[in-house]
């Protein structure tokens, strides 16, 4: 097997964590963290449950490219976090997110979205978004990719509605990112969108889950008032396995010791 140079230490770290699995936390949103870009008070974000979360606009206006939401980590990267989870881009691994988007005398833009990138403010990022305006969902879901902060062509996924799965899958050997919407919950997507090789032009790093709420003037005016509610829910790993972060390689001698300890605790294992 041929290893690019810069996937070599995820490599390693995933071999580390190979013989210590760790599943479970990321599905758990009260270790999620909130973000808020900028700050806005008619934009708001809680955590229901361990698997809900309810973000809120109320009110108005709120200025276009105004976003709240949540990602699996604390800081801005994954390799800047003292906490969270992530996924080594060595690997492929699939992720899913429900939602249902409610609006009431909405006027203005308003999207949400879901998907996986490499630090907090999506400059490599990609993922599937739902815009609408005015209360209704005018556009179709699109699958939105930035390289190096710089917006990559649009592409339709599925017709617009506002309800259903949202799925975006990584694919380790050609760096593709696809995303997709199921529209009966199941892990199939009935309409999906491919990014070929997006991740081979990121930094290589440690990828993040994320959703948002967006103000989005893109069809004409940002929002401006009414009360909207998106509530994201039941997120899973359908494929892949987390990442603990934050991410500590053993020092040389501890490899040793572990690698000589191994073999030690599978023969009383064996013995018991």
């Amino acid at each position: 097997m041929i290893v690019a140079p810069g996937r070599l230490s995820w490599l390693f770290v995933g071999v580390v964590f190979a013989a210590f699995p760790a599943y479970g936390g990321i599905v758990d949103f009260t270790e999620w963290d909130k973000i808020v870009d900028p700050f806005d008070a008619n934009f708001s974000g809680s955590v229901d449950t361990a698997s809900q979360i309810t973000l809120s606009a109320s009110g108005g206006p709120v200025p276009h490219a105004t976003d709240i939401g949540y990602i699996s980590v604390d800081g801005n990267t994954a390799a800047s976090s003292t906490s969270g989870y992530a996924f080594d881009p060595a690997a492929d691994f699939s992720v899913a997110v429900d939602f249902t988007l409610s609006l009431d005398s909405a006027v203005g833009g308003l999207g949400i979205g879901f998907g996986i990138g490499e630090d907090r403010d999506g400059a490599n990022s990609a993922g599937v978004a739902l815009l609408t305006t005015n209360g209704f969902a005018l556009a179709p879901f699109t699958a939105v990719a930035r390289v190096n902060d710089v917006n990559q062509p649009l592409d339709t996924v599925l017709a617009a509605q506002t309800s259903g799965r949202l799925i975006v899958s990584y694919t380790a050997a050609g760096g593709d990112v696809q995303v997709g919407v199921s529209t009966d919950g199941d892990e199939v997507p009935e309409g999906i969108s491919t990014f070929a090789g997006i991740q081979n032009s990121w930094n290589d790093e440690l990828l993040i889950p994320s959703f948002f709420m967006r103000s989005d003037g893109t069809l004409g005016s940002a929002w401006t008032s009414g009360t909207a509610e998106a509530v994201f829910s039941d997120f899973h790993v359908i494929e892949g396995t987390p990442v603990v972060l934050p991410v500590t390689i053993p020092e040389p001698s501890s490899l040793c010791l572990l690698g000589f300890a191994m073999p030690i605790l599978l023969y009383r294992r064996f013995r018991a």
